[in-house]
């Protein structure tokens, strides 16, 4: 009897919780034609701190610029074509550009698509900093310190050079310059 009656019970949970499931979707309606807010970004609605547009084929010829100067790679969006899921992160592409090993593990990561910059280091250990410096070996800008886990904030690397620093107690790490 007590068997019958949880199998009983048992049946019913599973078909509200079934229904609850099901029904919210069910209730959903598609956007209509005429709502752009849910499939289009625009420019004026962004918020600075955390994304920009740019128009595809400046993004394609010169990255983002200056306009990712101390923004997260990870974590900034870059929409280039209006479209809610049109964007990138700049980390999404980057690749180590120039690296130390020497007592250290650390690296200046680029991306191509946004040519932008940062420094990352392998430990909580080490105080990591990216500069960017014009051609003529003058410092643009620099960032100090985390962004998130183990990397600095970007640095416009288009046209300019980076260098990837890190320092522990006395002692200063740094790569070559790209």
């Amino acid at each position: 009897m007590l068997k019958r009656n949880l199998v009983r019970l048992g049946a019913t949970l599973l078909i509200c919780l079934g229904g609850a499931v099901v029904a919210p979707q069910a209730a959903m309606s598609a956007p209509s034609a005429t709502d752009s807010s849910s499939t289009t970004v625009r420019a004026q609605d962004l918020d600075p701190s955390t994304a920009t547009m740019i128009p595809a084929a400046e993004l394609a010829s010169a990255g983002c610029g200056s306009t990712c100067d101390g923004k997260n790679p990870a974590t900034y969006k870059i929409y280039y074509s209006g479209c809610t899921s049109c964007y990138h992160y700049c980390a999404d592409d980057a690749t180590t550009v120039a690296s130390n090993t020497s007592g250290i593990n650390l690296e200046l990561r680029y991306s191509p698509r946004c040519r932008t910059a940062w420094a990352r280091v392998g430990s909580d250990f080490y105080y990591p900093t990216v500069r960017s410096y014009y051609s003529d070996g003058r410092v643009r800008t620099s960032y100090s310190g985390f962004a998130d886990a183990y990397y600095t904030q970007m640095v416009n690397d288009a046209g300019l050079l980076a260098r990837a620093e890190a320092s522990a107690g006395p002692t200063t790490w740094w790569t070559s310059k790209y």
